[in-house]
């Protein structure tokens, strides 16, 4: 059972990532308009930052877990995949539409919550194999990881239109992983 204090910070984690996002959207120039290479700029900081801070915490919180989960995206990669595209596509998908019945709403709600919470880790579980596999394997993962992963994730990211998109498409990985774990904790 995770203490008060580790759920109050994770909390606090989520309304800064929250937040984070609207001050994305603001404009940065009186005017209303921004170059495009600040736009790319200032997308590429915030990935990053938000990417190294996920990587780092998932290997420090977690360190054992996090190794075996890079392990496992690392010995099948394909599997990691599919679940991920399970868990982040297919079951959100359902879950929306059961949430058409009154009854449903009350499971799609909290169901479309925990994949939110899942993503998080996962994104952070990605950040960590990412950067673990360029600076080398040397069979257990370090914050260094969790940071190196996040610099690399930030690239894509900072792509304008795709990059959210690319993104998403990249941390599947470590998605499909966590909710596999997820569902074999559950169905034992």
């Amino acid at each position: 059972m995770p203490s008060k204090q580790a759920v109050s910070s994770l909390g606090s984690l989520l309304a800064v990532f929250g937040l984070s996002g609207v001050a994305t959207a603001q404009s940065t120039v009186p005017g209303g308009t921004a170059s495009p290479a600040f736009g790319v700029v200032l997308r590429f900081g915030i990935g990053f930052v938000i990417l190294a801070v996920l990587g780092a915490a998932a290997a420090a919180i977690g360190p054992k877990y996090t190794t075996n989960a890079v392990r496992e995206i690392q010995d099948d990669p394909g599997a990691a995949i599919g679940w991920g595209i399970l868990v982040g596509i297919l079951l959100p998908i359902g879950l929306v539409l059961l949430a058409l019945t009154v009854i449903g709403a009350l499971i799609s709600i909290p169901g479309l919550l925990l994949i939110g919470v899942l993503g998080i880790v996962g994104t952070g579980i990605t950040a960590v194999w990412i950067g673990n596999s360029v600076i080398g394997d040397d069979g257990t993962v370090s914050a260094t990881d969790g940071v190196a992963g996040g610099l690399l994730l930030a690239v894509p990211f900072a792509i304008p239109v795709v990059g959210g998109f690319l993104l998403n498409l990249i941390t599947l990985v470590g998605l499909g992983v966590v909710g596999r774990g997820l569902y074999e904790d559950w169905k034992d």
